[in-house]
């Protein structure tokens, strides 16, 4: 009987040994889960990207159902990753006489760390606007000089993260040497 009880008492032994060694692995892995939202938030902290002004503008199609364009902006990623700037809903403006909803025909991918040019490709319908777009597009033309304004907000996405951001920009854009 004796023997009994001490094989007994040390198969209760063994049991609470393992339970402790479950118990140590799984506080080991508590931990980790618990210091991986601190490392993640660290790697991924957002500082704002600064727009700095559309370096150039260019009308490649312009008819009565819109307008396709080309600008290169600047923009300042000061962020330790890229960014994609996906689906736009942007109103355009020229001369504050609303044109369309602005399209992007491409995705634009910010590089980390970096202050430079994008070329953004883009297409606007008239959305029924056509007379009043033509008219003011005709009226930059002849005035060598235009006040394009977009108004909307754009995606923001780093790897699974995804953020929308409101913006308005203006912008005056010298069509003198065209």
């Amino acid at each position: 009987m004796r023997e009994g009880k001490s094989g007994s008492w040390q198969l209760q032994s063994a049991a609470a040994a393992h339970r402790q060694c479950l118990l140590r692995t799984a506080t080991a892995h508590c931990h980790w889960l618990l210091l991986l939202p601190i490392l993640l938030s660290s790697c991924l902290s957002y500082q704002e990207v600064t727009f700095k002004g559309i370096t150039e503008f260019q009308v490649s199609r312009f008819d009565q159902e819109g307008v396709a364009a080309r600008a290169m902006v600047t923009l300042d990623n000061p962020n330790n990753f890229r960014i994609h700037v996906i689906d736009p809903d942007v109103d355009l403006f020229l001369n504050d006489v609303y044109i369309g909803k602005a399209t992007l025909d491409s995705n634009i991918v910010m590089d980390k760390k970096s202050s430079k040019d994008y070329p953004v490709p883009m297409h606007a319908t008239f959305d029924g606007h056509g007379g009043q777009a033509m008219m003011a597009i005709l009226a930059a033309a002849l005035s060598g000089h235009a006040k394009l304004k977009a108004k909307g907000s754009v995606v923001g996405k780093a790897f699974l993260l995804r953020k929308r951001f409101p913006f308005e920009q203006e912008q005056e854009i010298d069509l003198g040497d065209r």
